[in-house]
């Protein structure tokens, strides 16, 4: 438990490529976006909700890593993960004033309903899981889906799924054909509840878990090749800050809407390819920034703001250039 697992850094990466190109339509908000029918069908079937599933679930695995290591360093785990669940919900109020409906904040208020989860056993929060992954279907919407894919991450912390994906192979690949099978069925039903009877909502809620379950056995597969995953290794430094350029992403694209003014006359086609560069742009300086630190600028304010101190592993460090290793 004490190394980083790459393959989570990877997923936090991709899930950010995802969010991004939800995200800058409704943060630049034109009052008259002139849409483009390409664009459009792919963020309604491949985009809109699936990535901000991989996220939750994600935290669910992050939030089982951090508890552990604070139990195994004799920690209080329960203390520690309110604190930082404080710290996240400032981050979230704040950036609540640069784009409405951002996700820190109602993931840190989800983050306390899933505190006691960690003492259950797996099987009893996978029962619980599939629950609320129903209900989360009926009620349709993305903020009913955040409790159960924090669940369901915090199932695969317990069983060991990423940290021995080896072991899990064939797991992986099950669930991969099993939702690639799927994903016509569900997308057709997406397709009908959106277009004949207006149910976006619904819609997005009932296809949106196959399709995150898909990448995510997908990209974990993948990975399992060493080429493709010196590739994509800039994915993996985007990954491995993702709440610093989860709010610099926001930083950029309302930047460049100053910049150009691009409130109210903008084609999607170019806040799709202002999207690109910012990525690229992430890339670029996520990659440059770990070849000097080992941590992310505002994952090392989260971490201070934790602990309530600076750890003692970096008060030793005497290097400025290497302050946050």
């Amino acid at each position: 438990m004490k190394q980083r697992i790459d393959t989570l850094d990877f997923l936090r990466g991709f899930a950010l490529l995802g969010i991004i190109f939800a995200n800058i339509t409704p943060i630049i908000l034109p009052s008259s976006l002139q849409s483009d029918y390409f664009w459009s069908q792919i963020l309604n079937y491949a985009v809109h909700e699936r990535f901000f599933i991989i996220f939750s679930f994600l935290f669910g695995i992050g939030f089982y890593i951090f508890m552990t290591r604070a139990v195994n360093r004799g920690d209080k785990s329960t203390a520690l993960f309110i604190k930082r669940l404080i710290v996240l919900s400032i981050f979230g109020l704040i950036h609540q004033f640069f784009q409405l409906g951002e996700a820190l904040l109602p993931y840190a208020i989800f983050g306390f309903i899933l505190i006691p989860f960690y003492r259950f056993k797996p099987k009893i929060n996978f029962m619980i899981t599939v629950i609320l992954l129903i209900l989360a279907v009926i009620l349709g919407g993305s903020y009913f889906m955040i409790l159960p894919m924090f669940l369901l991450g915090l199932c695969m912390g317990q069983w060991g799924v990423f940290e021995n994906i080896t072991a899990h192979q064939k797991a992986f690949r099950i669930v991969q054909i099993s939702s690639l099978c799927l994903l016509p069925t569900v997308l057709f039903i997406q397709y009908f509840l959106m277009e004949e009877n207006g149910q976006i909502d619904l819609a997005g809620a009932i296809s949106a878990p196959f399709v995150s379950a898909f990448y995510v056995t997908t990209l974990t597969l993948l990975l399992r090749h060493n080429r493709l995953q010196k590739l994509l290794t800039p994915l993996k430094y985007v990954g491995r800050m993702a709440l610093t350029n989860y709010l610099v992403q926001t930083a950029l694209i309302l930047t460049a809407s100053s910049l150009f003014d691009l409130k109210g006359h903008v084609h999607q086609t170019t806040l799709m390819n202002i999207a690109f560069i910012i990525l690229i742009i992430q890339m670029i300086y996520s990659t440059i920034w770990f070849q000097y630190f080992k941590i992310g600028p505002m994952e090392f304010i989260w971490k201070i703001a934790t602990y309530g101190k600076l750890p003692e592993r970096y008060k030793t460090n005497t290097n400025h250039s290497k302050l946050l290793q």
